[in-house]
């Protein structure tokens, strides 16, 4: 498959529904989760790679506890639309899995530092990711279905059939989206990060642009990071409901 083809935008809300989706979230300002200690990058739910991941607290299950019942009191219809849709395109059931976290939101307030985002590797980005001088994003493929526990029903997880989605919800007049490598995950077990960063300096490297209310689409496992963003003006932000999905008895369970 080409590298153009791995990452698919798949039309699911109007413009006029984003807004009122982006008025929801600045009146739910007050449960963000400021995730960079200077940047104005934050959270809206649990995350598992911040909140499982190379966290000594693990404040995930807590936080689940917490969010997913805000999250569905405010946005049940986003997430009814949003398992409608994968639905249809895998032609599969879809639900979301109870016990881990709701996908959730990205938001990034303008600010010139997120221009320069610095790509690092998994391991460098979880050691220097509250660096006050550095923001940054890391260079992965998304693993996260071996990240979170599954409990009794791991012999039916189908861990070899991922998929990672965003969806844009509001973007800076510059643009956004995330660059994409012809790299795959099984090319670099084994590998340092010396030798991670060489071979991705030395693959071809696309940007998939994100489209406002549509859902970008792919299995995760092509390298990828945030691209940094244009130049944004006052008032401007980058908000994206991110998620990711695996079988679970023939049910793809969608969480975060």
């Amino acid at each position: 498959m080409k590298l153009e083809q791995r990452v698919r935008n798949l039309p699911l809300l109007s413009e006029a529904y984003c807004a009122e989706l982006r008025t929801k979230l600045e009146e739910l300002r007050a449960h963000w989760i400021q995730r960079h200690p200077v940047a104005p990058f934050y959270t809206l739910g649990a995350s598992n790679y911040f909140d499982i991941a190379h966290n000594p607290e693990a404040p995930y299950q807590r936080m689940v506890r917490e969010f997913n019942p805000l999250l569905l009191e405010h946005f049940s219809d986003l997430y009814t639309r949003t398992s409608r849709l994968l639905a249809d395109t895998l032609s599969m059931p879809v639900a979301y899995a109870e016990h881990l976290a709701l996908p959730g939101f990205h938001i990034f307030e303008a600010d010139r530092a997120f221009e320069n985002i610095q790509g690092l590797t998994h391991s460098e980005w979880f050691e220097r990711r509250y660096e006050t001088s550095l923001v940054s994003s890391p260079i992965h493929c998304d693993t996260p279905h071996y990240v979170v526990d599954w409990g009794k029903s791991l012999p039916s997880v189908a861990m070899h059939r991922p998929i990672s989605f965003t969806l844009a919800i509001s973007m800076p007049s510059s643009g956004a989206a995330m660059y994409v490598w012809d790299l795959r995950l099984h090319e670099t077990q084994g590998f340092d990060d010396a030798q991670i960063h060489a071979v991705v300096a030395e693959r071809k490297r696309i940007s998939h642009a994100y489209e406002l209310g549509a859902l970008a689409f792919h299995d995760g496992y092509n390298y990828h990071m945030v691209a940094p963003m244009g130049r944004t003006e006052p008032g401007e932000s980058r908000i994206t409901l991110q998620g990711h999905g695996v079988p679970v008895g023939g049910v793809m369970r969608l969480f975060w």
